[in-house]
């Protein structure tokens, strides 16, 4: 997964221990480490600004109640991120798709106009601007939004899609070629995308 390390940190470790004991200056302390990449994630997964708050806020709340199932072998923030993609999925199979065009600009005021928007692997649109690409993203269906989001945003390997997204290995593999196929196809409608 890009940007969380995979191996725990001191400080987290600390704060852990603290949250594991009750310490609510601790869990502050992570929600604050933590809240923009989660959201980033949740928001990507859910596409909605209020629903991925919701979806932040019931993670967060999961983590810190079983924080004691948290055994150290991968970072902390791998397993927080983890929760949030699981609550994300689950809010989609529950809620299904909405279309938060109003939320661009409390979004963009939260995290500043090109927070959100990483770098892509290759293999990805290129020649791209980010936000085109995201804002592109956001109109595909949700399985599809989500697949290239886990794959190309997250880091997740097609081993690791397969259980989240509870499908198997090739179904893994023609759902990302198809939501590429799709994506692009939504870049060359909006004469944004050259390849």
């Amino acid at each position: 997964m890009k940007g969380i390390p995979r191996r725990m940190n001191k400080k987290d470790k600390i704060l852990v221990e603290r949250i594991k004991k009750g310490d609510k200056q601790a869990m502050a302390e992570i929600y604050d480490t933590y809240y923009k990449p989660m959201f980033n994630t949740a928001y990507r997964i859910v596409n909605d600004f209020h629903f991925a708050e919701d979806v932040l806020h019931e993670a967060f709340i999961k983590a810190f109640t079983h924080i004691h199932q948290y055994k150290g072998t991968a970072s902390f923030g791998a397993w927080l991120k983890r929760i949030i993609i699981n609550e994300s999925l689950q809010w989609i199979k529950k809620y299904g798709h909405w279309h938060p065009e109003e939320n661009d600009a409390r979004l963009n005021k939260l995290h500043g106009k090109e927070e959100i928007y990483e770098e892509n692997e290759p293999d990805f649109p290129q020649n791209e601007k980010p936000r085109e690409i995201l804002m592109a993203m956001r109109r595909l269906k949700d399985n599809y939004r989500t697949i290239l989001s886990l794959y190309y945003i997250e880091g997740y390997d097609y081993d690791e899609i397969t259980q989240i997204m509870g499908i198997s290995y090739q179904n893994a593999r023609t759902m990302l070629s198809r939501a590429k196929t799709a994506l692009k196809n939504l870049l060359k409608e909006n004469n944004a995308y050259e390849g």
